[in-house]
């Protein structure tokens, strides 16, 4: 690119001026000696101690609530629910199809907020759990989700 464009394209705006167009400013360099480098007990990584991994408290469960909806407006009592840290079992088969996609939109959005767990556990039944709770799967899941029937 030629210097008279390069340079009117910099004096609007378009281009960033290159770095090598600029004089380099002669670097003088200080080698006045900084005095003794003195080390404080514990400031090597040899004499600090590893620290544990911290495990996130230990919570019982004493109890599940199992919730079967029949209306979009029981969706509140489902997040209270969660909100305590009680896990919820979800069955969606008293609702329509329309229902129960708001009502799955709701719960995943809840445990996604609560940094929950959502998990399709059979036919419009879901598992709602609280952030300290972690499931174990026994059986492998189908090819197919049944949240793509909704």
């Amino acid at each position: 690119m030629g210097l008279a464009l390069r340079n009117v394209l910099e004096k609007v705006g378009l281009r960033e001026p290159d770095v090598d167009d600029y004089e380099d400013e002669e670097f003088i360099e200080d080698e006045t000696p900084l005095g003794e480098l003195h080390e404080f007990p514990g400031s090597t990584e040899s004499e600090a101690a590893p620290e544990a991994p911290v495990e996130a408290p230990v919570v019982t469960i004493d109890r599940i609530k199992t919730a079967k909806p029949t209306t979009y407006s029981d969706a509140k009592e489902i997040g209270d629910y969660l909100r305590d840290n009680v896990p919820v079992i979800l069955n969606l088969a008293y609702l329509s199809v329309k229902e129960a996609q708001r009502m799955v939109d709701f719960a995943s959005g809840l445990t996604y907020g609560l940094r929950g767990s959502f998990e399709e556990v059979g036919t419009r039944v879901f598992l709602l759990s609280p952030q300290n709770l972690k499931t174990i799967e026994d059986t492998p899941k189908s090819s197919t989700s049944l949240l793509q029937t909704l």
